[in-house]
């Protein structure tokens, strides 16, 4: 009897700590300018097991974690196509989080997972449309997968977007990368898809519910969810059973327990 209840006991506890959600980092962290090496660094900090960001080339082929087309939205003034890397680390960008004010530089995607690879932490790559890395140009993939190479990240990685013919590419000519499927209100939309391509979503906070979660478990596909901040969110996501959850600010050492 005492064997069968240590069992039953170590079950109950593997599969407790299974449920688990996984703490992606949006931007890195909600401290310091998004997507910098400070926002990297305090996610580490924060103890979330994967850092996300998104990327774009620069003009001489650099891959930097930035979310937009050009610099404006955070003080800058140069657009990311046109300009080198050396220009557009030259800029001191700002940016207001959480009533503060935070300042610092664009990232190169080497140094974001240099950083992932220092902290333990793995790397969530967002693919934004950037020339060569798009719904109608996948020629610059191979690139973005070389340069994730070179770190020796390949099998560490998850590679997100809402671009599927990019997804499609990556499943056909990187079959062993994971991937993520961006979407929102209209997941149902793209449902089939995700099971034909065996290809996990990430979807939006506020469109889904358990039963969604559910669907996908049961076709054997992982649920990310973006984004809370709180620990409502996190207790209400985590209980419908999210395989990921991402977050600007959740302290990993300070979670509501599920």
């Amino acid at each position: 009897m005492k064997r069968f209840s240590l069992l039953l006991s170590t079950i109950l506890l593997a599969t407790s700590i299974g449920a688990q959600p996984i703490l992606v980092g949006h931007r890195g962290s909600g401290y310091g300018l998004e997507n910098s090496a400070e926002s990297f660094k305090k996610g580490v900090e924060l103890g979330y097991q994967y850092l996300e960001t998104d990327v774009k080339f620069t003009k001489d082929l650099i891959l930097v974690c930035f979310h937009d087309d050009d610099t404006k939205r955070l003080g800058g003034t140069k657009a990311l196509a046109s300009s080198t890397l050396d220009e557009l680390q030259s800029e001191t960008l700002t940016q207001s989080r959480g009533g503060v004010s935070y300042s610092g530089r664009i990232c190169s995607m080497k140094e974001y997972l240099q950083i992932c690879k220092d902290g333990g932490v793995r790397p969530l790559i967002e693919l934004k449309w950037t020339d060569g890395i798009n719904s109608k140009d996948c020629s610059r993939i191979p690139l973005l997968i070389e340069q994730i190479e070179e770190m020796n990240m390949r099998d560490k990685c998850i590679i997100l977007t809402s671009m599927k013919p990019c997804l499609e590419y990556i499943r056909t000519n990187y079959p062993d990368i994971e991937l993520q499927f961006l979407t929102g209100q209209y997941w149902s939309n793209h449902f089939d898809w995700c099971v034909e391509w065996k290809i996990d979503v990430d979807i939006q906070a506020g469109f889904f519910d358990k039963d969604t979660v559910d669907k996908y478990h049961e076709e054997g596909l992982k649920v990310n969810m973006w984004t809370t901040n709180d620990d409502f969110g996190y207790q209400t996501y985590g209980k419908m059973g999210c395989d990921f959850i991402t977050t600007d600010r959740l302290d990993s050492k300070a979670l509501p327990q599920l």
